[in-house]
């Protein structure tokens, strides 16, 4: 049996607690929130231990993972504290707010010979891997373009989001998303440049970032700013020598949970019907920890989300601001 505790009772603790109450091979443990009514709230939904102090888990030779939901402004030192204790952590994306929070990350990582996830979880979108395994077979050829988006109103279920200190932005807490799946699928950029609309305290409301590859250039628009009842809506469409192939996600209200989401992923190829792509809907929360479970159960270090590839998001984030800031096309080298 694994031993889990989550620390943050905020939307993406949930999410990961609730997913962690489905796994038989796992004992939630314990709810870690400083707000006393949000851990007991969640813990009480989910029958385990509601704390205010996360010394108590991090001190407990019993708990095996610490999955770090908080801010990510407090993602760095949780880790340290956790890989201090002999934990495996899990921490939720952003990796942390710059490189050198990073690298003190994965440095104590490796001192405490713990696993490290971080939770850049479209890599486990059924959706988004069956475009990637597309791209992979060749079916369509060589890529040659490809267009994402991520738009929504502003995060409501916490205020943090808002501190740019606190969240790092709309660039690293939302297009981080889309810019790790590009990675993923097409390799590292060699230099970026993004026009965007200004907002308050340094943030990026809406930005749109071309990612230049050695093959290809990459569109990503992402959004903070729209209306309080505009419909989540997400998308990656990949133009191929030999076709294209498109995801498209429209929820049915503001967000998810609400209506019936219009939903799409079709290949379109020369002379042929647009054809749905074949894939299994499985929840892609679900799969990530269960993922990473597994991954401790073997002892056995992730390979779908390395920590280099979540350094290389944020990086490339970065990259995305110093961009949005200068006006300037940048380069992954010179951050």
């Amino acid at each position: 049996m694994i031993n889990v505790a989550v620390l943050g009772a905020g939307f993406m603790g949930s999410t990961h607690a609730h997913a962690y109450a489905k796994l038989r091979s796992v004992r939630l443990a314990a709810i870690v929130d400083p707000i006393e009514e949000k851990s007991k709230l969640l813990a009480n939904e989910l029958n385990t231990t509601a704390l205010a102090d996360a010394a108590d888990v991090l001190n407990d030779p019993s708990i095996d993972i610490i999955d770090i939901t908080l801010p990510t402004a407090l993602h760095r030192d949780f880790a340290l504290k956790a890989f201090h204790a002999g934990k495996h952590v899990l921490v939720e994306k952003p990796f942390a707010l710059n490189l050198q929070e990073i690298d003190d990350i994965i440095a104590a990582q490796k001192s405490a010979g713990k696993l490290l996830m971080v939770a850049q979880v479209l890599r486990f979108s059924p959706e988004y891997a069956a475009i990637r395994q597309v791209i992979l077979n060749g079916r369509l050829g060589k890529p040659i373009a490809a267009y994402g988006y991520r738009l929504t109103n502003p995060p409501q279920w916490a205020n943090w989001f808002a501190n740019v200190k606190m969240s790092g932005g709309t660039v690293l807490d939302l297009m981080i998303h889309d810019l790790d799946v590009m990675n993923w699928m097409f390799g590292t950029p060699d230099s970026i440049s993004a026009v965007g609309v200004r907002g308050q305290g340094g943030n990026w409301p809406h930005a749109v970032a071309q990612l230049h590859y050695s093959d290809l250039i990459a569109t990503d628009e992402v959004s903070h700013a729209m209306p309080l009842d505009y419909p989540f809506t997400a998308g990656l469409r990949v133009v191929c020598e030999g076709g294209a192939i498109e995801f498209h996600l429209r929820a049915g209200g503001a967000s998810l949970e609400q209506g019936k989401p219009e939903h799409y992923l079709l290949i379109h190829e020369p002379g042929r019907p647009s054809q749905p792509v074949d894939f299994t809907p499985e929840d892609m929360y679900e799969r990530e920890v269960a993922y990473f479970v597994e991954c401790v159960q073997k002892n056995s270090q992730p390979i779908t989300v390395t920590p280099q590839d979540a350094r290389l998001a944020v990086q490339t984030s970065l990259a995305v601001v110093k961009a949005l800031e200068t006006g300037q096309q940048v380069r992954l080298t010179n951050l």
